[in-house]
């Protein structure tokens, strides 16, 4: 498909979103106010009807969240490449799930090589991608059993490596191929739009990503970007070296 068509495509159904999130603001805020109303009343009937009101408000919330995602996905992204220190952004989501993961009996590890601190990228995109990583891994993760999550990070000449490991439950091969389609999950309450988003993230910087996973062993997700989005040959290159009978990437 041309890139006319799909930015075609893209605006069409980005205005679509634009025209359902309108009436879901307008439900969400008659709701709110009905929700206000019968928390003044005390009866039976009030109190059954707020009750109502209340998953009426939950599922709103849930159509709002999927639209809002859609847009983002539609729209696509106008990159701000500037100079970044990759170490320091993983260190830094690292940190942040800290506590989370503590509290759930997961080991951080995060292994690095080479030089990361003069990649040309949207530090902020990259940082949304990476997190949701790392949030997947920890939900596959049973608090109960613990385990590992560890982030590696590395530079092969002109492209830069970022692997993405857990010890969790792993993907049902039934699934491997859907992962990254979206409104695709297998997450209670999951949007199925956080892989997707992923996926264009990477792809938007002239990278690539790709996962391999066994189920209750774990999942690697491996994402390649080249440490200049103008050096896209070194990159196919190394794709190609990867992906040869034998090898691994």
């Amino acid at each position: 498909m041309s890139r006319s068509r799909l930015e075609f495509l893209g605006s069409l159904a980005g205005g679509l979103a634009h025209e359902i999130k309108n009436p879901l603001s307008t439900l969400k805020l008659t709701l709110q106010l009905l929700e206000e109303d019968m928390r003044k009343d005390d009866s039976a009937l009030a109190r059954r009807s707020l009750r109502k009101i209340e998953v009426l408000l939950r599922e709103v919330s849930h159509m709002d969240e999927i639209v809002q995602n859609f847009l983002h996905f539609a729209r696509g992204h106008d990159l701000k490449l500037v100079q970044t220190d990759l170490r320091e952004l993983i260190m830094e989501l690292l940190e942040f799930l800290g506590a989370e993961a503590k509290a759930r009996n997961i080991e951080l590890r995060f292994d690095y090589l080479g030089r990361l601190d003069n990649l040309v990228l949207d530090a902020g995109l990259l940082r949304q991608a990476l997190l949701n990583l790392l949030k997947n891994a920890l939900d596959a993760i049973d608090p109960t059993k613990g385990g590992e999550v560890i982030v590696r990070a590395f530079v092969r000449g002109d492209v830069a490596g970022i692997e993405v490991i857990d010890t969790g439950c792993g993907i049902a091969p039934a699934n491997h191929e859907r992962m990254f389609r979206p409104y695709f999950t297998t997450k209670k309450g999951g949007t199925g739009m956080g892989l997707p988003m992923v996926r264009r993230i990477v792809e938007e910087h002239g990278g690539q990503i790709t996962f391999e996973s066994e189920e209750g062993k774990g999942t690697r997700f491996l994402i390649l970007l080249p440490v200049d989005p103008g050096k896209h040959d070194a990159l196919q290159a190394m794709v190609a070296v990867d992906n040869r009978p034998g090898d691994q990437a």
